[in-house]
């Protein structure tokens, strides 16, 4: 009775254990599918992924233009193109593209180095405080016979340009003290 009860508990262990080894190498089956299917996928994004080369153009009201350029990797085009949504397309190469924005501000450069100042009575943005600096850009003549002494003082020794706001008030305050042309009869 002893051997047919070993007999029978061996019978019922290899046939439930036999069942616990497929289910293992039935999930081990479903797991090694699962990452091939997942490499499957990666190897399909790298493939459809695009490396192109990205130009940042950036225009400032002050005439400046700062360009910025890095390799980007694309996933999904709709992704890239939302991305860069205002941005304007200027030119558009295999591997390459260059986008601009206008940007409604001075330069940073502009508000690092800028300031007015006058040279032969024509008011000018130079690169650093006026006098020996290089000049950036020259607008318009003034008759300084119709300036304030202090306007005329600030204009001498440099009127930092570290704002939008300034920038505009400058040459807008100094473009009323223009030279009138007189009529002669």
């Amino acid at each position: 009775m002893k051997k047919h009860m070993f007999l029978f508990v061996l019978s019922v262990s290899i046939v439930f254990g036999g069942l616990g080894l497929s289910s293992l190498v039935q999930a081990d089956d479903h797991v090694k599918k699962s990452v091939a299917v997942s490499q499957n996928k990666e190897d399909m994004v790298q493939q459809q992924s695009l490396e192109i080369q990205v130009t940042l153009q950036k225009h400032y009201i002050d005439g400046r233009v700062s360009e910025e350029t890095h390799t980007e990797t694309i996933g999904a085009m709709e992704d890239f193109w939302a991305y860069y949504h205002d941005w304007q397309v200027v030119t558009q190469e295999q591997g390459e593209i260059v986008f601009k924005k206008q940007v409604s501000d001075i330069s940073p450069y502009l508000k690092d180095r800028g300031y007015f100042g006058l040279s032969d009575d024509i008011l000018t943005i130079f690169d650093g405080k006026p006098g020996h600096e290089q000049v950036i850009q020259s607008f318009y003549q003034i008759d300084t016979s119709e300036l304030e002494s202090y306007q005329a003082d600030q204009l001498n020794e440099g009127i930092k340009i570290d704002s939008k706001e300034v920038y505009e008030y400058v040459l807008e305050a100094y473009r009323e003290m223009t030279p009138s042309k007189s009529v002669s009869s």
